[in-house]
């Protein structure tokens, strides 16, 4: 017997970001496109009879979303749970208010009890009784600091105090669930974590990178779970990939800007399959891409061009544009004019045309400070934030905790 299940995270209903308005909807493009790849992945869920869906967090852009975006996820979900399979929810970031105590954007579908709509938003263990039996899915939602700043002890920590405590509190809530699994039938962690190594898209790198509680794979690679169910990194990848139990972030179903053009969006359908005669049970699972917008940039050399509007034309019309969101970012030591009327008109076909500017790359690069052998690990580091303008807001508790490690290595 083999139960199966479809793994979703980071739906992120409400991104606007790069659409229009529909004139035929009166929708957000971007919204569209977020809620057709939802529906396309809750479709394969019912054409093939999964037992159950998991989504992973995020399931919302914001912890305030619009009733227009309230509606857009409650439309995917009453669909769902109107064919009988159950949907788990783990409260995301995204899902999270500031204001300690305050609804979170998917209680809602909890307060409207609708049949097999789970949220988990503190750390829980969920049974579900499916038609291929019992799976136990352990939910670890969010780890908001709210958890510790509305404690008297923790109130007034420093933000690298306060990461390192979350950590240890989520090392703890994974130990915790995992014995409270009973063996002798299936079970995940579902989980909005972030892991240690994970490759991180696009503008990821300055909202992750110092501010989040990280995680090493082996704190939730934990033998009692067949499977690990991560969201909150939008790049699909598995974090465990020579071992088992499978660690896997599914990725988020659409790509939110132009740092995730080149990456493949979508879903994974899991099966685990049990043994009747020792118990024993082997994971597997496949990767399904969804059919997300496509973004594309397209660089052009007008250096030596005379005609510089007709160099970047000539560009566009060697790519396929139709329905993607493009930027057009070209390269010129001289300044120019544009006739953008004209590459407007080349562009017709395009769902959205972001931005069309000079590239200030090689600019940047000439005022890149020089990093040395010669240099102590406190001037080589400074050095190498300056050079890298998304890290220059984490420059001090970098530095200090550089140094901190620097120190403990020399005492030991």
């Amino acid at each position: 017997m083999a139960v199966s299940f479809l793994h979703i995270a980071d739906t992120h209903v409400g991104v606007e970001t790069h659409g229009r308005l529909d004139p035929a909807t009166g929708l957000n493009t971007r919204v569209q496109d977020f809620t057709r790849c939802l529906d396309y992945a809750f479709d394969i869920a019912i054409d093939r009879s999964l037992d159950f869906v998991v989504l992973a967090g995020d399931a919302y852009k914001t912890c305030d979303p619009s009733a227009t975006h309230q509606r857009a996820l409650a439309r995917c979900v009453q669909r769902l749970s109107s064919t009988g399979i159950p949907l788990v929810i783990v409260v995301g970031n995204h899902d999270v208010p500031v204001a300690f105590g305050k609804a979170n954007s998917v209680d809602i579908f909890r307060t409207l009890e609708l049949e097999g709509v789970h949220v988990a938003d503190s750390d829980c263990v969920i049974d579900i009784q499916t038609a291929s039996g019992l799976i136990q899915i352990a939910c670890l939602p969010w780890l908001h600091r709210s958890h510790l700043l509305a404690t008297e002890d923790y109130k007034d920590l420093k933000e690298p105090e306060i990461l390192q405590h979350l950590q240890q509190l989520g090392s703890r809530i994974i130990d915790g669930l995992a014995a409270q699994i009973d063996p002798t039938h299936p079970a995940i962690l579902a989980a909005h974590v972030a892991v240690a190594d994970a490759v991180l898209s696009g503008s990821e790198q300055t909202a992750v990178i110092g501010r989040d509680p990280v995680f090493l794979t082996s704190t939730l690679a934990q033998s009692a779970f067949d499977y690990v169910a991560l969201g909150h990194i939008h790049r699909h990848q598995n974090m465990n990939p020579d071992a088992s139990p499978p660690v896997v972030y599914s990725g988020s179903i659409d790509r939110l800007d132009f740092g995730e053009e080149k990456e493949t969006k979508g879903f994974c359908i899991v099966s685990i399959e049990q043994d009747e005669t020792d118990g024993k049970k082997h994971t597997t699972y496949e990767f399904v891409p969804t059919p997300s917008r496509h973004f594309s940039t397209i660089r052009v050399d007008i250096d030596n061009s005379t005609d510089p509007t007709r160099t970047i034309v000539n560009a566009l019309a060697d790519h396929d544009l139709k329905d993607k969101i493009i930027r057009v970012i070209y390269r010129s030591t001289d300044p120019i004019t544009l006739d953008f009327p004209k590459i407007r008109r080349a562009t017709e076909d395009t769902a959205l045309v972001a931005g069309i500017y000079p590239d200030t790359e090689r600019t940047i690069r000439q005022r890149r400070s020089t990093v040395t052998q010669e240099m102590g690990l406190k001037k080589a580091l400074e050095a190498y934030i300056d050079n890298t303008s998304r890290l220059a807001s984490l420059k001090e508790d970098m530095v200090s905790r550089a140094l901190a490690l620097e120190a403990e290595e020399l005492t030991e």
